[in-house]
């Protein structure tokens, strides 16, 4: 019987500690948020950087951001900064309210980008019209917008830029391809194909640049197009690049590259003399067989067109065609663009050659080189093959007058490579010395010196 009494009994007191416990962690909890408070509002900054330490770390939940983010009108602008900046550190989202009410009314650029910046932390889809409008204002609001969009979180953030992007003015389009390409947004895809051949130059460029980080085979019909209405120059070379970078390095690139050999065989003439150095940057066999039958041509323009395409191959694959065809041009003008395309394929890191290979191909373009820039312009691309044997090479023009100044490049840059340096330590000593005593660019003395030394050497800013 005792015990039937005893058990209301016990639940209540039981209730009655857990109420109390409650409204004890709560007042401390309140006494915690109000301890901030206070030191956010004093006037000595060591004070001020603990309340925000506390903000970033402790006092946690939701009312207790509000609070905080509630502080941010109180404030003076640089106070606000740093405030932002904790909050966003805070990672809580109730402190958005706040912060889009910041960007509406500071009169402080630097406080409406902290904020910005802040919304593309902690915000989502719902953040991304302000983050868009403020695209359109000057710096530091519009780049502090840009990174924002570019991280802003939520499963709805990329497809609610996508919609910003089809609504936008002319001037704002490219920005927002490029903040979508950065994000690897595939939903952007299909508006890309539009924008391709888009009126705006700078549109066309971005969608163009964007399908060549993320297109496939399916966009090819729209970048030849985009291509297609692109003016000689750079922003046909976008075009020409974004292209083979599909068709060489995206996933699927070989079904890509298939798609736009069948719309070179079917385009007309003068469609395929624009897409020729796109054609000669793809490569492969196939395009090589349309290249060599231009070459081969009595018409002396379709013979120029295979030119300029085999000159812009990527790999080493038609090193000896072209040797083949510097033998035999009895044209200045076509012997200046078939050494050209040798000393650019010859040291190629990714050229289907070993190293050794490759500095035999260097040693024959140097052969055929009659000009004294072409000569020095070898010998510095040869620092890319990282051997002895190269450095050896390279060093052996050091006592050549004319040729010294790209020699002592090439050997710096060489020797910048520690494991290549420490295992021929003497030979690069000797060297790096000869360079010092050669060279009038102080940098390559700075270099020379810090590698003699073993240490390393870091290009200073500004």
């Amino acid at each position: 019987m005792v015990r039937v009494i005893l058990r209301p009994v016990l639940r209540i007191v039981t209730a009655l500690l857990v109420a109390a416990s409650l409204a004890t962690a709560a007042c401390a909890a309140d006494d915690a948020v109000a301890m901030v408070v206070d030191l956010i509002g004093r006037d000595d900054a060591a004070f001020r950087a603990i309340g925000l330490e506390r903000i970033r770390t402790a006092a946690k939940g939701e009312a207790a951001t509000r609070t905080f983010a509630g502080l941010l009108a109180t404030q003076a602008p640089e106070r606000q900064i740093a405030l932002v900046r904790a909050l966003a550190d805070r990672g809580d989202s109730a402190a958005l309210p706040a912060l889009a009410a910041l960007v509406g009314t500071s009169q402080d650029a630097s406080v409406r980008a902290a904020a910005l910046a802040a919304l593309g932390v902690l915000g989502s889809g719902a953040e991304v019209p302000a983050l868009v409008k403020a695209l359109a204002a000057a710096d530091p609001e519009k780049g502090a917008a840009r990174r924002a969009l570019a991280i802003l979180r939520g499963s709805d953030a990329a497809g609610q830029i996508v919609a910003a992007l089809e609504s936008a003015q002319p001037g704002l389009r490219p920005v927002l391809i490029d903040i979508l390409t950065e994000r690897r947004a595939r939903a952007i895809v299909p508006a890309l194909t539009t924008f391709a051949a888009d009126a705006d130059p700078a549109t066309r460029q971005a969608a163009l640049r964007a399908l060549g980080a993320i297109g496939g085979a399916p966009q090819v019909g729209a970048m030849i197009a985009g291509l297609l209405k692109s003016p000689a120059g750079a922003e046909r070379q976008t075009a020409e690049q974004a292209i083979v970078a599909v068709c060489t390095k995206n996933t699927g690139h070989a079904e890509a590259a298939k798609v736009f050999l069948a719309a070179f065989r079917a385009a007309p003439e003068s469609d395929q003399e624009a897409l020729l150095p796109a054609l000669g940057g793809i490569g492969g066999q196939e395009s090589l067989a349309i290249v060599d039958d231009l070459i081969a041509s009595p018409d002396a323009a379709k013979r120029g067109f295979g030119l300029k395409a085999i000159s812009r191959w990527p790999d080493a694959s038609v090193s000896q065609r072209l040797l083949d065809l510097v033998g035999k041009t009895k044209e200045p003008t076509e012997r200046d663009l078939l050494v050209g395309a040798l000393i650019r394929i010859a040291p190629l890191r990714d050229n289907k050659l070993s190293d050794g290979q490759k500095l035999e191909l260097v040693k024959k373009t140097m052969a055929l080189c009659d000009k004294e820039d072409e000569r020095a312009r070898l010998i510095e691309r040869t620092s890319a093959i990282r051997t002895i044997d190269s450095f050896r090479y390279v060093s052996g023009f050091l006592d050549t007058p004319a040729l010294a100044e790209p020699a002592c490049k090439s050997v710096v840059e060489l020797a910048h490579d520690r494991q290549l340096r420490d295992a021929n330590k003497d030979e690069f000593t000797k060297a790096l010395d000869r360079v010092i005593g050669l060279t009038k660019n102080q940098e390559l003395v700075d270099r020379a010196n810090a590698y003699k030394a073993g240490k390393t050497w870091e290009r200073k800013k500004g």
